[in-house]
């Protein structure tokens, strides 16, 4: 429905026109309520929409195509086997919503205590199911979804960068994301937020942080109720289904940029780009002092490396910093950010310009080889013959 106060915001922030759009210049942005689309107006005139979340004027990756793009699981000896996505046919759009067979548990997701019949705030007697309790072990059963889809297709990252990645998966702006995609909003019963929110009048700000929080919870609960009413299978209808809706997010977080992955050979890459003459040099040295770490890894260290370049007009000009098990692994994670972090442009440009250099050099041999043939074959031709024989 439309918005019935000016104030009232539309679900996530207006999407950024591409730079390089064949449009020119976006000259107005629009949020239809009934169509939940947001437009983009460009100076020629032309116009283009998608739904909240969306990057427009871009191919957006679908999860059917984000599903193939993602790592195969990894056997392990500590998980169960992972099985493949079958449950559910993956449309472009959205993974189809797991039902909920159980009566009792199917309007619990988007009921909050307070809209319960009988319900009294100071009272600690038990109410119908709500979305609070599911929310309880969603919240659990989500942490450990991530976890595991981490842990068995990536399992080449540090634990580090897994658990950042997780953070991705499982924040509550991005599970509030996935409840609006799939309607939440309009299905939450929560009589205290609607008046709270609003001063005692109407629909809840769609943009209230708030509310968000609200929606975050509800697809936990609704997580928790699709596992608890499919009984064995539960866990396993989730997570074929959450693993299809995170698919995009990961592959997007991983891919395009190798930085998240490790490369035993990166420091011999980024040498092989770089060095090319006696006053070009790369310097691998720690940023900080090494820590021993506790707990269940008591015993092992963490190193701490960054790489430096000298040459090119530079001089220790800092590239890229790693972490990891020893220095040799922290000196690889250090090129990996060198060649695909925030030093890339560095690299890329004085690469190009090793590239440029020995090009000149190798047409110069060439050269040098074809000027030493015909002068060898100037010479041959000069050179007088004489007969053969007795005189």
């Amino acid at each position: 429905m439309p918005p019935t106060t000016a104030t009232e915001l539309p679900p996530f922030s207006p999407p950024q026109p591409p730079a390089d759009s064949a449009h020119g210049e976006a000259v107005a942005v629009s949020y239809n309520y009934s169509t939940r689309q947001w437009t983009l107006t460009y100076q020629s005139g032309a116009t283009v929409s998608g739904p909240p979340g969306t990057r427009l004027g871009k191919p957006i990756l679908n999860h059917e195509d984000a599903i193939a793009k993602l790592p195969s699981p990894t056997p392990t000896t500590t998980l169960p086997p992972v099985s493949a996505y079958t449950p559910f046919t993956v449309p472009a759009g959205l993974p189809s919503l797991p039902s909920i067979v159980d009566l009792d548990l199917a309007t619990a997701p988007f009921r909050h205590k307070s809209a319960t019949a009988n319900y009294n705030r100071s009272s600690s007697a038990p109410t119908a199911v709500t979305y609070e309790k599911l929310e309880f072990l969603g919240d659990a059963q989500i942490e450990h979804l991530a976890s595991r889809l981490l842990y068995t297709r990536f399992p080449h990252l540090l634990a580090g960068q897994q658990s950042q990645l997780r953070e991705l998966l499982v924040k509550n702006e991005t599970l509030a994301e996935y409840a609006r995609a799939y309607g939440f909003e309009g299905k939450v019963q929560v009589a205290e937020l609607a008046t709270s929110m609003n001063g005692g009048g109407g629909h809840e700000k769609k943009g209230n942080k708030g509310f968000n929080k609200v929606l975050g919870d509800v697809f936990e609960a609704y997580v928790a109720a699709v596992i608890l009413s499919h009984g064995d299978e539960g866990f396993a209808i989730a997570e074929k289904w959450m693993t299809s809706l995170w698919a995009p997010k990961l592959v997007e977080a991983t891919s395009g940029r190798d930085s998240n992955i490790y490369d035993p050979t990166a420091k011999a890459t980024l040498q092989k780009l770089l060095l090319g003459s006696k006053d070009t040099r790369l310097d691998y040295t720690p940023y900080k002092k090494s820590v021993e770490l506790k707990g269940d890894r008591l015993g092992q260290n963490r190193h701490f490396i960054a790489v430096y370049l000298t040459g090119y007009g530079y001089d220790r000009r800092l590239l890229g910093k790693g972490e990891g098990r020893n220095k040799v692994e922290a000196g690889n994670w250090a090129a990996v950010d060198a060649m695909f972090g925030e030093g890339t442009d560095v690299v890329e440009e004085c690469a190009g310009r090793l590239r440029v250099a020995r090009e000149a050099r190798q047409r110069e041999k060439e050269k040098e080889g074809e000027e030493q043939g015909e002068a060898a074959k100037a010479t041959v031709a000069a050179t007088p013959t004489h007969a053969s024989g007795n005189d």
